[in-house]
């Protein structure tokens, strides 16, 4: 029973559809869809994927002259592609912009229920979080709503606000693109790629530096930056790039005591590998000067139990476990693997999507953006896989 019906039952009354006073709210755009990115405060409703959705179908919007106007809270992160009404609309001046689109896109979030006042063409998005035939848009027709809704391995609905890892986020991007240009007519889109896997941290960039070139952060989009000192250890260009904009080290050797007396408060943060040739003196220092630092090793068994005695006063050791393809049961037994990744190492001004394609690829890309490359089997790539976007791709 749908929770209004519920409400409608114990109270005695009528259900009737609510009045709506929508309000004036100026777009330069003619035709358009709507996409309300807000999650109601839930991060369970919060679909971390839109941007892929987005880049899918705006080419073919694009062409039949659709825009798309984001719709959403003022801590909503903007889209790239959209015409940007975030944080600019209240409820009434929302139903107005809804009431006048082609059709609405959002998870199950207020402007859900308004697009199905208007019986607006609407794809809505659930997490595995609930029963979606007691909470879905009310009024919409069957011909006028599409219901896409995450998975589980639970039998059940979890009921967790706060889900950890979200079920939403499993619902493949080009499914609700599919289905987006479908409702509009447009049937041209066969996408080359089946997605299979997307990381954790695929909607969080990070960009990194193999120290051969002073990076300006803020061209970048970055407030700091992240120094590879454990692929190229050098001092001179670390030093160079402190004095630019603050930073994060990844090391595996000590800096010198100059840089850390100096520069520790450029310093965010400092990661440091223990290898055989390690320095709990290193770590006594960059402690000493209130640097947050993690320890972490790529060695196992006994010989980690030998490292922390070495650290016993200075901080917990993290093992990183060596991965596989094997790791992930949704890439077992599938060919054609492709990705895309949004960790990049910038190497002579080009950018190599992760550790392993630095040193597997002759070249990178002049920019962030790139083609999906193929899965290069190796430890270190599978180590950084929460940044992967992971296909297969599509044999006509």
């Amino acid at each position: 029973m749908h929770i209004l019906e519920s409400y409608a039952l114990q109270n005695d009354l009528k259900i009737d559809k609510a009045l709506l006073y929508e309000k004036f709210f100026p777009l330069a755009v003619d035709e358009y869809i709507t996409l309300d990115t807000s999650s109601t405060g839930t991060s369970a409703m919060n679909y971390d994927h839109w941007q892929l959705v987005v880049d899918m179908i705006k080419p073919f919007l694009d062409s039949k002259g659709i825009q798309i106007v984001q719709l959403g809270e003022k801590n909503c992160t903007p889209l790239q592609g959209c015409y940007m009404a975030i944080g600019q609309c209240n409820f009434n001046q929302k139903s107005y912009v809804i009431k006048n689109s082609l059709l609405h896109l959002s998870s199950n979030n207020q402007s859900s229920h308004i697009s199905s006042h208007f019986d607006k063409k609407s794809i809505i998005l659930f997490p595995y979080n609930c029963y979606v035939s007691q909470f879905k848009p009310y009024w919409s027709s069957e011909e006028n709503l599409q219901i896409l809704q995450g998975d589980s391995l639970d039998e059940k609905p979890s009921f967790n606000p706060s889900e950890s890892p979200k079920s939403i986020n499993s619902i493949k991007p080009e499914d609700i693109a599919e289905k987006t240009l479908s409702y509009l007519g447009i049937n041209t889109f066969k996408p080359q790629y089946k997605t299979l896997r997307i990381g954790s941290s695929f909607n969080r960039p990070r960009i990194e530096s193999n120290l051969t070139h002073l990076l300006d952060a803020k061209k970048l989009g970055m407030s700091s930056l992240i120094m590879r000192m454990d692929l190229n250890f050098n001092e001179e260009n670390l030093l160079k790039q402190l004095q630019a904009c603050p930073c994060s080290v990844i090391t595996s050797q000590p800096l010198s005591d100059f840089i850390i007396d100096n520069y520790h408060k450029q310093i965010v943060e400092l990661v440091y590998y223990i290898t055989d040739d390690h320095s709990p003196e290193f770590i006594e220092k960059v402690k000493s000067k209130s640097i947050t630092f993690l320890l972490r090793t790529r060695k196992s068994g006994s010989a980690i139990e030998d490292l922390k005695l070495d650290y016993l006063d200075l901080g917990m050791i993290q093992p990183v476990k060596e991965k596989s393809k094997d790791d992930f049961p949704e890439l077992k037994g599938k060919n054609n693997l492709y990705y895309k990744s949004k960790h990049f190492i910038v190497h002579n001004n080009n950018f190599y999507p992760g550790t392993a394609a630095l040193t597997k690829l002759k070249q990178g890309s002049p920019t962030m953006d790139h083609e999906p490359q193929e899965v290069i089997d190796d430890p270190i790539f599978w180590e950084e896989e929460d940044h992967y976007h992971f296909f297969e791709k599509v044999v006509d």
